[in-house]
């Protein structure tokens, strides 16, 4: 650990550092944002890598760097006290990189230094975690014979946790906990050589020197809280070995927990008796005294089990010095009770919801406004709750309603027009929607991450307490039903159907997996295997299939005892070769992870497969489709879609809604204003198209028909020759003709097409210039720039690899070319059994050459390949569960290495080792063929492999 801690900062992770940093956050006293050093990253780049450098090898920097100001955020509407402030630190941006790298070095060991009782801030932890074991602990002294009768919950706050941290405690707890002094002694001046100031109106008033405190605002002040929390942690454990405290067990075979931390929220569990509320309280008065936290009884609260005594609550209060109870208050930002009517318990999120959606004004937004605002901030306020609980379908109903109220109105308190239903407009834009949220299955994308994480995750916290309350002996896809269960545990299992649809049993040793039981077949969605008709065996798996020396399958079992279509899919899975424990991968993503993105877009397939929704022959939905890849401002584009649609507010419409009785054009009085007219046949709308540049022609366009006239300014136009910067400006004149329209309405202003089509000209000129950004020169150098200079600089000897798969093959292919460092190479073809996806293909292949480099005695090597995903996920280490296999021997054969590294290259530059491996799969066989010459069947096309 302090290896990677102290090494000194490489100019790529000093960059990196400074990539990560937010550059919308307030600036620090020296005025300047991140967004400054990312844009001139080349002009400023030497000066702040030196500083950092400097940091790292003196132990301490300029102590201007850390000045900070601080900003007091209001708790309440109108605060009348200081304590209804909140102290924002703003930290130089300078400061923050130090701090950033200090984090990220950190944050890397942060789950084997911090307790399964603490999830904020540690990786693969959430806070869901500790709201879910929350409500099971509620829930049992609701519920359970033993916790109501004799437990009780304790809520406490802790007044102004951050700033009085005692910075002696923390140094002497690093060091306790292994951190080496010269870490501690950077940790130590970034905490101890800050300066504050104060803002009051925008100006910053005198000159704070403080003897404590971590600032909230300073990257490292999280992290070093909950590492001082652990002196917490410890008397905990220790008082619970000795028998001084009891945790709350929800079941008997369920671990007990004492308590419960994220952040400074504290949740303790123990026996509602004297004697351990007195211990509670004396080792958190004990922790308090020593690390300057300070509990603050007033927002503290004590919720029993429903089954204690009135005597035993006022002794227990009484001892612990809390007299407030809880229980209908709020832990982590949800109710701590919830039981009942649920559709009660969650009314308050249609509160907020409304609360936020009428302190808007919906007069001075656009669509593309209020499409920003729905989707950024509506749509995502009930997320939080939607993460842990399923909301009952009266509450999303009425969500919804008010979004599509605020979405369809031009002003405050009224309900607007609403043209096409809801559900048409919560699809996505490729099939004619809008992309809003269906509230109701995005719910279950979200419940169904909390059950993936704990077939992902079962040795966490949570998966061990509710395994041992409801799956003991089983897997939590096999569960139907529960005695007495938790609601957010009823909420996990809504989301089983879901998460069923795309969950495959990933084969590694094959130990625990039932071959007729478990989807553990490569299809879509995953299903069993099926027989042959002749034998099946329910207690067979999957490693009798596998020959245990060989680590192949026994196809001839495979042929006796499978349907003949399976075996294939069954050879494209590579067994593990080091008894790795089977496990579960999500088809829907190329990692094997899940997402609620991909759980969301499943949810929303499988309800309109359910549905039975299909589309008849001609569909606007391609137009549709098309309108959101113009390059055109937001709100056109959502004027175009509702042209299309007949969500237009022409005369016409509007009579058909009963909204009006005279459906004449108001500009020329002669026809019926449909929204074709309107657009495209109104005589001054069709003088307009035809003073513009834009070609029209008599019959074809424009024309009686708004689809025709939409097709050719999308698709035909552009196929008839028609310049693209001219078909571009269609947008403007479209728009530009809907609000000359308008004038006429309302104003009964007359605006003449000619300067109609210069106002759209010019509009349209000039923000296609406000598109250009002048610094993307500064920005850095592009992507393809930065490789293909690799590529040329990669020293000899280098090894360039590639695979090639197609859907429908049996057999994939790869090829590698070794480029030695004596002028000479070494050519190799691979045909194998067809695998699960390209990504696996190009594993695969690097894993032969690496094996076959170490057969030549090439122990370092410089690797390349055109595959970008495979790069990243080698050089960042991802966790993508679907190469789990594939990654174990892939550390196996690295080890063998004295130098090893893998680089993208260019597809251009790969051309050589693309022959191969297209040549490879065209073989149709299982091959492995290497060579100093170039392989036979690709002698023809021998010039092409010369190197450039």
């Amino acid at each position: 650990m302090n290896a990677t801690l102290l090494k000194p900062p490489s100019d790529m992770e000093i960059k990196e550092a400074v990539d990560n940093i937010n550059p919308d956050k307030a600036p620090g006293p020296d005025g300047m944002t991140s967004l400054f050093y990312q844009q001139f990253w080349e002009v400023t780049a030497r000066d702040i890598i030196s500083m950092v450098k400097s940091f790292f090898q003196t132990d301490s920097f300029d102590a201007r760097l850390n000045e900070t100001n601080i900003c007091l955020i209001p708790k309440t509407e109108r605060p009348m006290e200081m304590t209804e402030f909140r102290p924002i630190s703003l930290c130089n941006v300078s400061y923050k990189i130090i701090s950033k790298i200090i984090c990220s070095r950190l944050k890397k060991f942060l789950p084997k230094l911090v307790s399964e009782t603490q999830s904020a801030f540690v990786a693969r932890r959430l806070i869901s975690d500790n709201i879910l074991l929350a409500q099971e602990a509620f829930h049992a002294l609701r519920t359970n014979p033993m916790c109501k009768a004799k437990f009780v919950a304790v809520k406490t706050d802790m007044s102004k946790a951050y700033d009085r941290v005692e910075w002696k405690l923390l140094e002497a707890l690093l060091l306790k906990m292994g951190f080496a002094e010269k870490w501690v002694s950077w940790i130590h001046w970034c905490v101890s050589s800050v300066s504050y100031q104060i803002l009051i109106n925008g100006e910053p008033k005198g000159n704070v020197q403080p003897a404590r405190g971590l600032r909230q605002g300073d990257p490292l002040s999280p992290f070093l809280f909950i590492l001082m929390t652990e002196a917490l942690i410890s008397q905990l454990r220790a008082a619970e070995d000795e028998g001084r405290l009891t945790g709350l067990k929800i079941a008997r075979a369920s671990p007990a927990f004492s308590h419960l931390l994220f952040a400074d929220d504290s949740l303790f569990f123990c026996r509602a008796d004297v004697q351990q509320c007195a211990e509670l309280k004396r080792i958190i008065n004990l922790y308090g005294s020593a690390s300057g936290q300070q509990l603050n009884p007033a927002k503290s609260s004590i919720l029993f089990g429903t089954k204690v005594s009135q005597e035993i609550k006022a002794a227990t209060k009484q001892a612990l010095g809390i007299a407030k109870e809880g229980g209908m208050g709020m832990y982590l930002g949800l109710p701590e009770k919830i039981c009942g009517s649920k559709r009660q318990v969650f009314d308050f999120i249609r509160d907020r919801l409304n609360d936020r959606i009428n302190s808007w004004s919906a007069k001075l937004l656009s669509k593309g406004g209020k499409e920003v605002l729905l989707k950024s901030v509506a749509q995502a306020l009930p997320t939080y709750v939607m993460s842990c609980f399923l909301l009952p379908k009266d509450i999303i109903n009425k969500l919804q309603a008010a979004i599509a109220k605020f979405w369809w109105s031009t002003k405050a308190n009224n309900r607007g027009l609403h043209w096409i239903a809801w559900e048409k407009i919560c699809v996505s834009f490729e099939k004619g929607g809008l992309g809003f949220r269906d509230l109701y299955n995005f719910n279950l994308a979200l419940l169904a991450k909390q059950l993936w994480r704990l077939l992902h995750h079962p040795t966490s916290l949570l998966a061990r307490v509710l395994k041992g309350r409801y799956f003991r002996h089983m897997s939590p896809m096999d569960v139907k039903t529960s005695n007495s269960p938790s609601y957010g545990w009823r909420s996990i299992l809504a989301a089983q159907d879901l998460l069923r649809e795309g969950l495959r049993k990933m084969i590694g040793s094959g130990y625990n997996t039932r071959v007729w039981l478990d989807p553990w077949m490569s299809t879509t969605p995953p299903r069993l295997a099926l027989d042959n008709g002749i034998y099946r065996d329910p207690n067979l798996f999957v490693n009798q299939l596998i020959d245990q020396s060989s680590k192949q399958w026994r196809v001839e079992i495979l042929e006796a005892l499978l349907d003949p279509g399976d075996i294939p899919l069954i050879q494209s899975i590579r067994p593990s070769h080091n008894f790795r424990d089977d496990g579960y991968c999500w088809i829907h993503t190329k990692s094997g992870l899940y997402t609620v993105k991909s759980g969301y877009k499943l949810a929303i397939q499988l309800k309109e497969e359910k549905g039975g929704t299909t589309v008849t022959e001609p569909s606007i939905k391609p137009l549709l489709a098309m309108i959101w890849k113009l390059k055109a401002p937001r709100k056109m584009k959502h004027f175009l879609w509702q042209a299309l649609t007949g969500c237009l507010a022409s005369c016409s419409r509007l009579a058909d809604r009963h909204c009006g009785t005279d459906r004449a054009c108001p500009r020329c009085g002669n026809e019926e204003e449909t929204i074709n007219h309107l657009i495209f046949t109104c005589p001054p709308a069709l003088q307009t198209w035809a003073l513009s540049d834009i070609p029209t022609c008599p019959g074809l366009f424009p024309c009686d028909s708004l689809f025709a006239n939409f097709d050719y300014l999308l698709l035909c136009a552009k196929q008839n020759g028609t310049p693209e910067n001219v078909i571009a400006r269609f947008p403007w004149i479209a728009w530009f003709i809907w609000k000359a329209r308008n004038d006429k309405t309302f104003n009964g202003n007359d605006i003449l097409p000619p300067d109609t089509v210069a106002h759209a000209t010019r509009e349209e000129e000039n923000w296609r210039v406000a598109q250009v950004l002048p610094g993307a020169e500064v920005a850095g150098r592009t992507l393809d720039t930065i490789t293909d200079n690799l590529a040329n600089e990669s020293p000899l000897p280098r090894c360039q690899v590639d695979a090639s798969w197609v859907t429908n093959s049996t057999v994939s292919g790869g090829g590698f070319v070794f480029d030695l460092d004596n002028g000479m190479h070494s050519y190799g073809s691979i045909g194998m059994n067809q695998v699960l996806s390209p990504l696996h293909a190009e594993f695969n292949i690097l894993l032969s050459a690496m094996r076959s480099s170490l057969q030549l005695g090439l122990t370092s090597m410089s690797f390349q390949s055109d595959c970008l995903q495979l790069v990243k996920l080698i050089n960042d280490e991802e966790d993508w569960l679907a190469m789990a296999l594939e990654w174990n021997e892939f550390i196996h054969i690295q080890a063998s290495f004295t130098s090893f590294s893998i680089s993208f290259i260019a597809r251009e530059r790969n051309v050589r080792v693309d022959l191969l491996a297209k040549a490879a799969r065209l073989q149709n066989s299982i091959f492995f063929h290497v060579n100093s010459d170039i392989p036979g069947w690709l002698a023809h096309k021998a010039n092409l492999f010369l190197l450039n």
